[in-house]
């Protein structure tokens, strides 16, 4: 993939910004059964599917997103920096990896010292993470 790299007015440049080369080398998934090898292959070409997608920051506007992505063995290291609001074409692995990610909530608690109780609530519970950062896909 050629380098989309883009620059903002100030100079500032998003998307992606460099690909680095992988050591591990692709053998086709060689070591696998024929059954796993043939999903394998589906997954990978999923993951490096390119589609256009809105990059959303749900807790600051400002905040940027830098991010390194491999869609598999074989495959270059791309790093990659997102500005909120702006529409990229990035590969559906990316954008898988990125709308999972969770934030924990952290307790506001202090104590009677004014000593913070900041703790990160259970793992289990799903209203103890929030969702930062988030592509919505405009095209598949």
């Amino acid at each position: 993939m050629a380098l989309i790299t883009r620059c903002t007015a100030t100079g500032e440049q998003h998307g992606l910004l460099s690909n680095l080369p992988n050591a591990v080398p692709f053998d086709d998934f060689k070591s696998m059964a024929e059954e796993n090898r043939a999903k394998c292959r589906k997954e990978l070409a999923h993951r490096k599917k390119i589609v256009k997608a809105r990059y959303i920051n749900r807790r600051n506007k400002l905040e940027r997103l830098e991010k390194a992505f491999c869609a598999g063995m074989g495959e270059p290291i791309q790093l990659w920096k997102f500005i909120p609001e702006e529409i990229y074409e990035v590969p559906m692995g990316l954008v898988e990896e990125v709308n999972e990610s969770r934030m924990p909530i952290r307790s506001d608690l202090v104590s009677v010292d004014g000593v913070s109780l900041n703790k990160d609530d259970s793992p289990t519970k799903k209203d103890s993470y929030e969702i930062v950062h988030e592509f919505v896909p405009l095209s598949f």
